[in-house]
């Protein structure tokens, strides 16, 4: 899964009387010496096989006449970007000449004086002569604007055409192939005569692999699970497949080649010898320590009471240790081969390539789950039996119900049970209510010691056309405190798991049918004593 073996092969190829050099050339750059094999198909031997690399200069265009119509234009627009260049200068000089004419008569002494040695005819005439001569000058200023912002759009358009023909003009000599190394295969062959064969060659190279991943599909549930067999590979190897015919493997490469010896595997009764309990006085008070293994987690739950109800310990460290064992067994899931049918390629970047491997029908169980304390709806489940012999391996899967998908889930085999369980999504055709009918409370004879009594009723309701089985499950506490007491008073039927407090009701329902279930559990404990 990590990992690729690329496996090549020549044509029939002559082979000389002697010895021969057959190259297969550009192959990955990430092939090692030892990772090259070679083998010949012919009456011929096959004497070495080595990695051989070649610097290959870079090659240039011919040199190419830039077309006539082009030239033209490159002229036409030289001259033309020149001419706006003065065209530019002429506008800024005119703008600039008209800035000091209005800055000149805005300084005239005339104004400055406001008229104070003139009579007030002649001041109108004076106030008159200048507004005239300031409009016209604003009225020019922005005449000549507006030309200056047409030309330089112009000039700009004009550089930038200009920039991309002298750019054509200049690629015409560089360049076409850049330098670069080549990674061929050299074979040296031996014949003692003239003939003809095929040369294959195989290497290993690890930057490529393949993840797995699933499609599980159901399209009602009288019908099998389609299994659907994915495979996202990917790979950097330097050179690309192209039309290549894949076998996807689990072979793990890195296992040990070397030949594996058994040894020898004793048997014997297992003896756990008592550990005295060792209590280490801390220096500072009178409060002692104490430290155990033991053999067991029941022998470990004892003791930890009997420490902590003797009161003369203020920290107890209990160790469980198993039996030891003088051999350990470990198995793996065996090695399994894919054959893609189809022919693929894969580009040399490191991007995933999706593909369909293959196909299974799987015969699965349905059923319905419900949990009313946190959903009221119902969820479509399916169980799969004897999933072991269907080749999985941990990956990702998508599930699909009626072409829709519904979530995705894990697949992973090693932590699986003997039947795996699907969650097919939500079924809102069955549907509950939860409420709690009712809570009472009352004292234990004379003690201080109270009793609470709890009642829920579950109504769940099938409101479609077919008959559906249920499992209903809800919850009560548990504690680990030995004063406190909870008890099942009536379960409807219900399988009580003490661990977990998990109640399970199997339900059959039929269509449009109704059930109510009803359960009652009590809390026992002290009454000054809050209970959460």
């Amino acid at each position: 899964m990590s990992g690729a073996q690329v496996f090549r092969q020549t044509s029939s190829i002559p082979i000389k009387k002697g010895v021969n050099e057959v190259v297969i050339k550009d192959v990955s750059p990430y092939v090692t010496q030892q990772q090259l094999q070679a083998t010949s198909v012919g009456n011929f031997l096959i004497l070495d096989v080595q990695m051989q690399t070649e610097y290959v200069p870079p090659k240039n265009y011919q040199s190419v006449i830039v077309p006539a119509k082009t030239q033209k234009e490159i002229t036409r627009l030289e001259d033309s970007v020149l001419f706006l260049t003065f065209e530019l200068e002429r506008i800024n000089e005119k703008l600039n000449n008209l800035a000091s004419e209005k800055s000149m008569i805005k300084q005239s002494q005339l104004i400055k004086s406001g008229g104070l040695s003139d009579t007030l005819p002649e001041f109108k005439e004076i106030v008159k002569f200048y507004r005239a001569q300031l409009d016209d000058i604003n009225e020019l200023i922005v005449s000549w604007k507006k030309r200056q912002h047409k030309t330089s759009i112009r000039d700009k358009k004009h550089k930038e055409r200009l920039q991309e023909l002298r750019n054509y003009a200049n690629n015409t000599q560089q360049p076409n192939v850049p330098a670069k190394t080549r990674y061929h295969v050299v074979v040296t062959t031996y014949s003692e005569y003239g003939t003809s064969g095929r040369i294959k060659v195989n290497y290993f190279i690890s930057n490529a692999g393949w993840i797995p991943a699933y499609d599980l599909r159901a399209n009602s549930t009288s019908e099998p699970i389609d299994i659907t067999y994915k495979a996202h590979v990917y790979q950097n190897s330097g050179e690309d497949w192209d039309n290549v015919k894949l076998v996807l493997s689990t072979y793990d490469r890195t296992y040990s080649a070397t030949k594996p010896t058994a040894g020898v595997w004793r048997l014997d009764y297992t003896v756990n010898k008592p550990v005295q309990p060792v209590a280490v006085n801390n220096g500072i008070s009178n409060e002692l320590y104490y430290s155990q293994n033991v053999s067991s987690p029941v022998e470990a739950q004892s003791a930890l009471r009997n420490m902590k109800e003797s009161g003369k310990y203020k920290n107890v460290n209990l160790t469980y240790v198993p039996g030891s064992s003088l051999s350990t067994i470990s198995q793996n899931f065996s090695n399994v081969e894919f054959e893609v049918k189809l022919p693929y390629s894969i580009k040399a970047d490191g991007s995933q390539k999706l593909m369909v491997v293959m196909n299974e029908k799987v015969e699965a169980k349905f059923f319905h789950y419900m949990l009313p304390r946190m959903n009221k709806y119902g969820f479509l489940q399916a169980k799969i039996g004897d999933w072991e012999n269907l080749s999985l391996l941990p990956g990702k899967a998508n599930i699909y119900f009626q072409q829709t998908i519904v979530g995705s889930t894990m697949l992973d085999p090693a932590a699986m049970s003997d039947t795996m369980e699907l969650t097919l999504g939500r079924d809102q055709g069955i549907v509950s209510k939860r409420k709690k009918i009712s809570e009472e409370e009352r004292k234990v004879g004379l003690s201080k010691r109270i009793l609470k009594e709890y009642t829920f009723e579950i109504e769940v309701r099938n409101n479609t056309r077919s008959s559906v089985e249920l499992t209903l499950e809800d919850l009560i506490p548990v504690t680990e405190n030995e004063d406190i007491k909870i008890k099942m008073v009536e379960g409807n039927g219900a399988y009580l798991n003490d661990t977990s407090g998990m109640l399970t009701w199997q339900l059959k329902m039929k269509p449009n049918g109704k059930e109510v279930i009803r359960f009652t559990y009590s809390i026992e404990h002290e009454k000054d004593k809050p209970v959460s």
